[in-house]
């Protein structure tokens, strides 16, 4: 949604009450579409000029405007996992479908490159190249892609711990604290709760952790050292799948991934020479038959 994005960029240069009041209104977005801006700000224990200086601070000269996405998202609110299902079964013609999914995909792609500097990019995958041990952590729909930026670690890298537990993060990542060891976490709204507990967790331990996540005053980037970003379903749309995209997350992992392997240096190269020698060794790869 444009005003969460706006806020996202804002929100190191916001003083702590307009921070407290961003935080707010990614938590209460119903509230948000729904109240007043004065009764939004005695929620807060705020003035209401404040409410203003927010909106005007994601770049918006009124606050109406600030919550018109919001509102629009409601109109457009779709519900549980089953409500959005019989949704698209009411528009099953697939002429339909499609292209609005493709849509959603592309806009998915674009946003990796728009919501992320070469410069955020660069720094995480640095923190990456410069730990001694390396967590990746996704629970729900974003498992599958932990586990791939998992698996082309470890042919880059070695040392690195698939995460499944949030008492992982203690046992795995116990022996390598502060710089030594980062915790990579992936995660989009809904947020799994386990999921946050053990990236606070981490944090507490003084973990590194690099937050791949759809906004950055979502629960898993507070307190993180990178923030890495992409867009789910953008609010003012209708969602063409029953389920949240994983486009997004994929493609910034992979743009990730592809960061470290650039500023890996010889180290990264000889690593994939050595497992690549291996895999062929051991005959991994189905190969067609030879034809005599």
């Amino acid at each position: 949604m444009e005003p969460l994005v706006r806020l996202q960029q804002a929100l190191p240069g916001l003083t702590p009450e307009l921070r407290r009041a961003a935080h707010w209104v990614e938590q209460h977005p119903v509230e948000v579409g729904l109240w007043s801006m004065r009764r939004q700000a005695q929620a807060l224990s705020l003035a209401p000029a404040t409410m203003l200086r927010l909106a005007r601070a994601a770049g918006y000269d009124s606050y109406d405007r600030f919550r018109a996405p919001f509102q629009q998202a409601l109109r457009n609110e779709t519900g549980s996992l089953a409500s959005r299902a019989r949704g698209l079964q009411d528009r099953r013609q697939a002429v339909r479908q499609t292209p609005a999914l493709r849509q959603q995909q592309e806009s998915a792609l674009e946003s990796v490159q728009g919501l992320n500097s070469a410069a955020a990019l660069d720094a995480a995958a640095q923190a990456v190249l410069d730990a001694r041990k390396v967590g990746f952590l996704g629970m729900g729909s974003s498992f599958g892609c932990a586990f791939q930026m998992h698996y082309a670690y470890q042919l880059m890298r070695g040392g690195g711990v698939l995460l499944s537990h949030s008492a992982d993060v203690i046992l795995e990542l116990e022996e390598a604290q502060g710089k030594q060891a980062v915790l990579v976490v992936i995660s989009q709204a809904p947020y799994v709760r386990a999921t946050v507990q053990s990236m606070r967790q981490a944090v507490q331990r003084g973990v590194t952790v690099i937050a791949l996540t759809d906004s950055a005053l979502s629960p898993v980037a507070q307190g993180a050292r990178h923030v890495l970003l992409f867009e789910a379903v953008p609010g003012e749309r209708q969602p063409a799948s029953f389920f949240h995209s994983m486009v997004g997350p994929v493609a910034l992992a992979e743009h990730l991934l592809a960061r470290i392997a650039a500023l890996g240096g010889d180290t990264v190269v000889q690593r994939l020479i050595r497992m690549e020698s291996m895999l062929q060794d051991q005959q991994l790869y189905w190969q067609p038959a030879a034809r005599i």
